[in-house]
């Protein structure tokens, strides 16, 4: 009853947080458990029905917006989509799927939107910060049981919970839903230490974050990691400066039982080296040849070396993957350039004119240089705004939107679909808290 009553209290920090960081909680409870139904109407309601069911107590007298262009920006290039599917597909006849998934994220984005201008920013604070950790630490250890669980699971392999009733290592799930979901639990808790001062909750929190490092680490979605990475990097550098940072050093080392801390650990590590050496071997060598896989992706075929046949070169083959579609996107270009095709080049080949899984790629070979000018403007600023919000931080919520944009920002060179739910409801999160002038327009009360 008493989490009852604090989900209802705190229904619009629950419901934001469910969007972002109930995925991996989601897959837990289908797939890893099994205590919910195995199909996408369940993972759309999980997620996003909590946005829905606070509707009734939405105050919609007043709205919340941004000045800034961000929103506009936004909605034209989602008006573009809109207009490219119905006027400029790429091909006659294309699967009616594709057609409703984007109307269905579209209408989802706008939605999610105009929900969040019914939200005051002094909702979403230390409680939000609570329910993205509490959500995000439930899926990873969820996910976590199911890896022990599984039989089939081998060292070195991904983590990942399968679809549905495989337990086939073939089935394994996507690991960027579990990359995401450790992300996003990082920055919701370096943001939560940096404002909290009880223990116990510090203590929590830090035991929650040393899971989240595991699970983005052995998910091994290398976008993920490289998104986490960043972040540290970005908030320790505009956290702290140089001479504090040299000051903590100082004040550590300067400490006789630091000293003795360091001592032991050193004893217990070489210890600990002595004893696992074949484990650790085995992770030395895993890491290895992933590296070796993804510097081979770039070695032409004709491979010609001693150490190395035609047939023993191994590639990763998602990198491999996306190196031949920018490939085939060079040589469509080149062939559009030789062919006089220039409105192809200014407006795009069409609506999902080919598979690409690029998202800012996509853009331009769909939506040509108008789409690509369009998304890149709204893109820039974007990352401009979150930049100043990093630097200097105006609101809990708009902290947690500016360091979770590093994500996406990655994620937009890398990988996925320029239409994508999570992709797009992020950027309505940045579009609404962003730094700005906040105005709030009250609707005349008619008679």
């Amino acid at each position: 009853m008493r989490l009852l009553n604090f989900i209802l209290k705190h229904r619009d920090a629950f419901a934001i947080s469910m969007v972002f960081c109930s995925g991996p909680l989601n897959y837990a409870i289908r797939d890893g458990i099994g205590l919910a139904p195995n199909s996408t109407a369940f993972s759309t309601l999980f997620m996003f029905g909590a946005i829905f069911l606070a509707l009734p107590f939405r105050n919609f007298k007043s709205l919340y917006i941004n000045d800034t262009p961000l929103v506009f920006l936004g909605i034209s290039f989602l008006v573009m989509v809109i207009l490219y599917m119905i006027i400029y597909p790429a091909y006659r006849y294309m699967s009616i799927m594709l057609f409703i998934y984007d109307y269905f994220v579209i209408g989802i984005v706008l939605y999610f939107y105009f929900y969040l201008m019914t939200v005051r920013e002094s909702y979403l604070r230390m409680n939000f910060l609570k329910i993205c950790i509490g959500l995000s630490i439930l899926g990873s250890i969820g996910l976590v049981y199911f890896v022990i669980k599984n039989p089939n699971y081998s060292l070195g392999q991904r983590f990942a919970i399968s679809y549905g009733d495989s337990s086939e290592m073939e089935a394994m799930g996507n690991p960027h839903i579990f990359g995401r979901g450790a992300f996003f639990g990082i920055v919701a808790g370096f943001i939560f230490l940096k404002h909290e001062t009880r223990k116990l909750w510090r203590y929590a929190t830090y035991f929650a974050l040393i899971i989240f490092f595991a699970v983005l680490i052995l998910a091994q979605a290398m976008s993920s990691i490289i998104s986490g990475f960043l972040f540290v990097c970005c908030y320790v550098w505009f956290n702290n400066d140089a001479r504090s940072i040299w000051n903590k050093i100082k004040f550590l080392f300067t400490k006789w039982y630091v000293w003795i801390i360091v001592i032991f650990m050193s004893m217990k590590g070489i210890d600990f080296i002595r004893q696992n050496e074949a484990i650790l071997d085995l992770g030395y060598r895993f890491i290895q040849r992933r590296l070796e896989k993804l510097v081979n992706t770039f070695i032409p075929e004709e491979v010609d070396d001693k150490w190395y046949s035609k047939g023993s070169v191994q590639v990763d083959l998602s990198a491999a993957g996306r190196v031949e579609i920018l490939n085939t996107m060079a040589e469509n270009l080149a062939e559009n350039f030789d062919e006089g095709k220039y409105l192809n080049l200014i407006f795009g080949n069409g609506y999902y004119a080919f598979y690409v899984d690029v998202p800012i790629v996509e853009v331009f070979n769909s939506y040509g240089l108008v789409g690509f000018l369009l998304f890149g403007v709204f893109f820039y600023l974007m990352l401009k705004y979150c930049y100043i919000e990093i630097k200097k931080p105006t609101s809990i919520i708009s902290e947690f939107a500016a360091y979770g944009f590093i994500y996406f920002f990655v994620f937009t060179f890398t990988n996925g679909l320029i239409i994508d739910y999570n992709r797009w409801t992020f950027f309505a999160l940045v579009c609404r808290f962003m730094p700005a002038i906040k105005n709030t327009i009250i609707k005349p009360k008619t008679a």
